[in-house]
């Protein structure tokens, strides 16, 4: 990769996260302080691409500059989710010089801002809707972010400690009792990009499979339109 003396663009970074359905982007210096970003409403099919133009023009750059992509793998969102994965996928594979690519949960993003906010927070659990009657869990021991489960109902509502309720855009179910509901801040990754595990490199986007905490190579053949 060149040196930022070479080109100051090639240390800037790129943020793409459709895990709520809706966009946020930003573009980043190599200060970690935002250039430009923006925040859309629900549609990623539709609003993807403007967005990630807009953000580019205010910046002053060319798509063929970026040569880092940060990007959230989920949970989240399925279609955007993808979305995000496939455009991600084709600007790389377009670009003449070599790409980075990082991902991110969406969860431990909202655990390390949560740490970030309350120093004297030890333990906790976040919890987010999977499907009806389960979950998607983290935990935070000792000040520091485990992985991705999947709970059901019973289980969650059984859990001692203190309790995070991250809310997706279209929810199965109510909070679980005595939770706290946090909002999901894409906008301030840059307050954390620090954090211990948070961002993740890969050689090609990888998304978050429900039901585990395992993560599948993004490949267009079998997210093709109309598949589940």
């Amino acid at each position: 990769m060149p040196s930022s003396t070479d080109n100051p663009a090639a240390e800037e970074s790129l943020v793409i996260d459709c895990s709520e359905g809706e966009v946020f982007c930003g573009l980043l210096d190599a200060d970690r302080r935002w250039l430009a970003r923006r925040q859309s409403g629900p549609g990623a099919l539709e609003a993807l691409f403007p967005s990630v133009a807009a953000v580019l023009r205010e910046a002053v750059r060319a798509p063929g500059s970026i040569r880092r992509y940060l990007y959230c793998e989920g949970p989240g969102s399925v279609l955007g989710l993808r979305l995000g994965a496939m455009a991600i996928e084709t600007w790389c594979r377009l670009s003449a010089a070599p790409v980075e690519r990082l991902g991110y949960g969406s969860l431990q993003l909202t655990a390390a801002l949560l740490l970030k906010d309350d120093p004297a927070l030890q333990n906790a659990r976040i919890v987010s809707d999977w499907k009806q009657d389960a979950w998607h869990s983290l935990e935070i021991r000792d000040r520091r972010a485990g992985e991705v489960a999947t709970l059901p109902t019973s289980e969650i509502q059984s859990l001692d400690g203190t309790l995070y309720h991250l809310p997706r855009r279209k929810g199965w179910q109510a909070p679980p009792d005595g939770a706290r509901t946090l909002p999901y801040q894409p906008s301030r990754l840059d307050e954390v990009l620090d954090s211990p595990g948070l961002l993740r490199p890969s050689a090609a986007v990888e998304l978050f499979q429900p039901g585990g905490n395992t993560f599948a190579k993004w490949n267009p053949q079998r997210h093709r339109a109309g598949s589940a």
